[in-house]
């Protein structure tokens, strides 16, 4: 009885300090627009857990999924004016509040998938973007894993030719435009969460994303033909406030930049062993893939980035990104 009793002491105490260490604890917010339970909030989970585990308990996150704190847009305004601690912006969002990101979404710029994710753990990610925004008001922690964005319609997408007249989807990016006019198409800006019913009503015509987004989205229901062109492969970026940042001290900084290292290889690992699923399911759902020769595409777009290489700026971060092997 006697050492129960100590036993029950015991753990009444443990609970009683893993309460006031909680209580004590920093909560930080991050927020992204996709769904729950997939690579993107699962790294941002594990980015909370690292962090949380290397601060014995200090830092705390909790993460908000599918939007629950506006779309992409309104959670990074959040992040530049100090109302949210994290978020998770797509790669032709961020642009918007950084020009210079705007390289990652040239079409065509990456070789293939593999350049992608060489670039996403390399030193030239860091020192001429992530590392980069001081002053704007954020700053990346890390890039994610995005695989190539094609285009997808209610009909098949084989060359440039097919797209002419097409009302085609992209989001509030000045390269995404550019891009599809070029290529003869008609884009439309709208937000993620517009796209479904938008092509249901027939208000546009198609759009274009990574696969992932695609099944996820269930827009193969409205647009079950998915051209693999690869335009571009900009990847998503998870950002944190500056005034976040600033707030902590030389240790939690580094506790940051380590947790943010392991929720990138993380995310990195889910996604791709994701994407091979979906793809093993396409057959299942009714998609139609057509792998296009995505040439005439590139052809139609080349002067994106002969404009971009005028540019002092910008002509070393493509100089660097190209170098990279």
């Amino acid at each position: 009885m006697k050492m129960k009793t100590a036993l029950a002491s015991a753990l009444l105490v443990a609970i009683t300090a893993l309460g006031a260490s909680n209580a004590n604890a920093r909560m930080l917010r991050a927020g992204h627009s996709h769904v729950a339970d997939q690579a993107t909030d699962l790294s941002l989970k594990a980015f909370g857990n690292k962090l949380k585990e290397l601060s014995g308990g200090k830092l705390e996150l909790t993460v908000f999924p599918n939007s629950q704190l506006g779309d992409e847009r309104v959670m990074a305004e959040q992040v530049l004016n100090g109302a949210l601690d994290i978020s998770m912006v797509g790669g032709q969002q961020i642009e918007n509040f950084y020009a210079p990101f705007a390289v990652t979404n040239i079409p065509y710029l990456f070789r293939d998938y593999d350049h992608v994710k060489k670039f996403i753990k390399s030193d030239v990610a860091y020192k001429y973007l992530l590392d980069a925004t001081a002053g704007k008001g954020f700053i990346g922690l890390w890039f994610e894993t995005c695989a190539p964005r094609s285009f997808y319609a209610k009909k098949p997408i084989k060359t440039p030719d097919d797209l002419k007249g097409l009302k085609m989807r992209v989001p509030e990016s000045k390269m995404s435009i550019a891009t599809v006019k070029l290529m003869g198409g008609q884009p439309t800006p709208l937000s993620s969460a517009e796209v479904y019913s938008a092509l249901q009503q027939s208000v546009i015509d198609g759009a274009e994303n990574n696969f992932e987004f695609y099944v996820q989205s269930r827009h193969f229901e409205v647009a079950p033909y998915w051209s693999e062109d690869m335009h571009s492969m900009p990847p998503n970026v998870v950002i944190m406030s500056e005034d976040t940042y600033n707030s902590f001290n030389d240790q939690e900084k580094k506790w940051v930049k380590e947790a943010a290292a392991y929720a990138r290889d993380e995310q990195m690992r889910m996604y791709d062993e994701n994407l091979e699923k979906l793809y093993a399911e396409a057959d299942k759902l009714g998609i139609h893939i057509t792998k296009v020769d995505n040439k005439p595409f590139a052809e139609k777009t080349k002067s994106l980035l002969e404009e971009e290489l005028k540019k002092p700026d910008r002509a070393e971060l493509i100089n660097a990104i190209q170098a990279i092997k």
